[in-house]
Parts: C-alpha cells; structure tokens; sequence
C-alpha cells in the first residue's frame, strides 16, 4: 500500500469552432488531485478539501457527492472491493464552470486514483471508455486523459479518439471572465436542427480546421476558426464575446472561438500573444467585465498519476 498519490489533470478546451463535440485539446494548466489513504476510517469515509487559485470558488460538495468520489467509488463498486477511506485534497488552478474542463478533470483524476489503487486493472482504453461514459461525451474527458488535440468520433463499438497534428508554436491564449455558465445552460441555447447552408459552412470551416493544423497553414487557420452552429446561439450568454474575439483578430490572433461551453474565449495565436491577451481583456473590461488570461501551451502528456 503506498501512502499518497498525485493526479494531476490538465484543462481542455473543446470545440475549436467548428470541431462542435468533435475536438477537444489539452492546455498547460493543471488541477492535482492528491489521494491519502485514512487507515483509521471505515470504508466508504471521504474527506475532501479545496485548495489551489480556485479553491475558494467550489460550488460542489465536498463529499461523498463529489464527482472525484464518486468516479473513485465506481471502480472499487466494478471490482467488487471496498471503496477504502481516503482524503483527497483538490488543487485547483483551473477556474470552474468557465469551459475549460474542470469537471472532466474531476473524472478522469477519480478513475485513474482508483486504478492506480487497484493495482491497474484498467487499461487506458477502458479508463476513456469509462470517463466517456461518466461525461456523457468525449470532447473534454479525451485530452485530459491523452493530453495533445483529440479528434473523437462516435462508432457502433462507442467512440474512437483520434491524436491530430498540432503545430509546436502556437499559444493558446484563454481569457476567462469572472461569471460562470453552466454547460446545461450553454447547450440548451443550440437548437436541435441546422440549415443545409449552415451544415455546408461548417463542414468546410472543419476541414480547413485540420488541414491547418496538420500543415501550420496560418491561412487554413484562420478559415478554420469558425463556426455556425453553436457559437452564434451562445453569444447571447457571453456580453462581449463578438467585440472580444474581435479584439482578438485585430491585436494578431489567427482567430477566437468560444471555449467549449463558454464562457471563456480562446485565441490562437503566433508570437504576439502578449498582445493579443492585453487586447482581451481590455475589450471585457470596457465592456464592464473583469477577466483575466492565461497564455497556455499545447499539453502533450495528459493525466499522470505520482506516486
């Protein structure tokens, strides 16, 4: 029995515009889960504290209601054992309910914990098969578990994730406002039933999408850098998101899009990140809106597990 483990999770973006439910990429900015084993428990006792830049933000209990819990919890209930008493502190440096995977972060860390405790009987495959099914869709759980930008697709057998090419020198630039939205909230706006027209353009933005990537084509990029099925429907629930994205291209970004659900918003960009950030958040300030960013790099890794 070892006497702690650290999982660390990283956030994800997810969409890309026009990648809606398709695409999801891992970012450098992590939330750690730390796993100690409380011997003088009964089975089944959790402790759960919140530390970290967002600790103090948590709207979620922490108990056996939690979501790292109770993915931890599942697996021992798979294998027939009992859940052993444990403390989890969670480090939180990814800002909640913003798009940026946090939740996901809580599903992956819980199952890989458990794994971990049970010796691994889980491959990664079934690990992703499990946190898409704890999610309800891959987009976010996929690179936080794999790390890179993660193509996943729905099969007859479940779903089939894919690693994509992603240019070694682009910076993500993630402008996170202080309100939050909910991503129940967020998909409830997307209607059910797009225009052949809107369909079309999606497609060809999607393929020029990946094209882009794969071949650091900056005019690809650019194209590719749309949508119309999901952002014009969501803008309604983030002031600002037109002039900020805006602000963006104009300061140097190859583009903006709404970061999964929202409402924080991405850019991609060159060298001029600094720039395009400032430009961010000077556009939501004026708009009455405090924000802050972070300037990320592609994650390669994905989750790991520390003994």
């Amino acid at each position: 029995m070892f006497e702690a483990l650290l999982v660390r999770v990283p956030a994800t973006t997810a969409n890309l515009g026009a990648g809606y439910d398709l695409i999801g990429t891992a970012l450098s900015l992590y939330n750690a889960f730390a796993f100690e084993p409380l011997s003088e428990q009964d089975n089944n006792y959790v402790q759960i504290t919140a530390t970290g830049r967002f600790g103090g933000e948590v709207n979620f209990p922490l108990d056996q209601r939690n979501v790292v819990w109770q993915a931890f919890h599942t697996l021992f209930q798979e294998r027939q054992q009992a859940t052993p008493a444990v403390a989890i502190e969670l480090a939180m440096a990814i800002p909640p309910a913003r798009g940026l995977g946090s939740s996901s972060t809580a599903i992956v860390a819980g199952l890989l914990a458990a794994n971990a405790w049970l010796e691994r009987p889980f491959s990664q495959a079934e690990i992703l098969q499990k946190a898409i099914a704890w999610e309800g869709h891959p987009d976010n759980v996929a690179p936080a578990l794999l790390g890179g930008c993660i193509l996943s697709l729905e099969t007859a057998e479940g779903y089939a994730s894919f690693p994509l090419q992603v240019p070694a020198n682009l910076n993500w630039v993630v402008c996170f406002p202080e309100f939050e939205l909910e991503t129940k909230t967020a998909r409830s706006v997307v209607p059910e039933h797009f225009s052949r027209a809107d369909c079309i353009a999606n497609t060809s933005y999607l393929a020029a999408l990946v094209a882009g990537l794969a071949q650091n084509n900056d005019a690809l990029l650019r194209l590719g850098l749309n949508d119309r099925l999901h952002q014009p429907y969501r803008q309604a629930l983030v002031p600002g998101m037109p002039e900020v994205m805006q602000a963006a291209r104009q300061a140097g970004a190859l583009g903006s899009v709404l970061s999964g659900a929202g409402p924080s918003l991405l850019a991609l960009c060159r060298e001029e990140a600094e720039r395009v950030a400032a430009a961010m958040q000077a556009e939501w300030n004026k708009q009455g809106i405090s924000c802050d960013y972070v300037i990320a790099s592609l994650d390669t890794q994905g989750a790991v597990v520390i003994y």
